[in-house]
């Protein structure tokens, strides 16, 4: 049924499809009925034909003629030009504030990265990627260049896309215990598919206001991890795995 209070038609069957994706209950592949949307949320297909317009542009669902729209995921060059121009924005953000991030920005980073431990306690994708939107902003923020801010938020509705690709290669990963890379440090860490843990290392070296180090960090955090991702994206493309 239709909830009160969250934005249009297309904006609320957009947002049940894109939490029904992150949180596993619709898979990789399967195929996406506009009436089934339509009638489990009580509403006409012109909302959910335009949320779905809408998944399909932040990268959550593919389109083929005749066939309709399916579950889909990043390609591992989308995936890897989405961190590496999100890791860049960031790191001009830092030079433009020489590493020392606003008072305020770091205690909101501080509430993100405990509301993201409890949302990766109880697997709730969606929470983590909002909570991960409002970590990463504080960084634009405190560039001071709103225009570099905007260009920043220009990415964010591929945000969720990113984490759901990120999702998908770790559980690639897994099933097939691929070994880790031996400089992947995160891996070392106990970091890697733990975005509290990676969020919480990320901000204890923000907070020290090297710029060096910071963008060192922003640079492992997102371009280290993109190249990850295309390297083993590939052998899933290989497969068929991704659309």
């Amino acid at each position: 049924m239709i909830k009160e209070g969250k934005g249009s038609l297309s904006d609320v069957a957009a947002e049940y499809v894109r939490e029904q994706i992150l949180k596993g209950v619709l898979h990789q592949k399967e195929k996406i009925v506009e009436n089934d949307i339509a009638v489990e949320l009580g509403m006409s297909r012109g909302p959910v034909r335009e949320a779905l317009k809408q998944l399909k542009y932040e990268g959550f669902l593919d389109y083929e003629t005749n066939k309709g729209y399916s579950v889909s995921m990043l390609s591992p060059k989308d995936a890897y030009e989405i961190f590496y121009l999100r890791g860049n924005l960031e790191n001009l953000a830092l030079n433009r504030c020489g590493g020392r991030l606003l008072s305020d920005g770091i205690f909101l980073m501080e509430d993100a990265v405990l509301a993201m431990k409890d949302a990766v306690a109880a697997g709730d994708l969606p929470l983590v990627i909002k909570y991960d939107e409002i970590f990463h902003k504080q960084i634009m923020i405190s560039g001071q260049m709103e225009r570099l801010t905007h260009l920043w938020e220009s990415l964010s509705p591929l945000n969720g896309a990113m984490f759901y690709t990120i999702e998908q290669v770790n559980a690639y990963v897994a099933e097939k215990q691929l070994p880790f890379d031996e400089d992947d440090a995160a891996a070392r860490d106990g970091r890697r598919g733990n975005n509290y843990l990676e969020h919480k290392w990320l901000l204890e070296i923000l907070k020290q206001s090297n710029l060096e180090r910071s963008v060192e960090a922003i640079n492992t955090h997102y371009i280290g991890n993109g190249e990850r991702i295309y390297r083993i994206g590939m052998k899933m493309e290989n497969r068929d795995l991704f659309l």
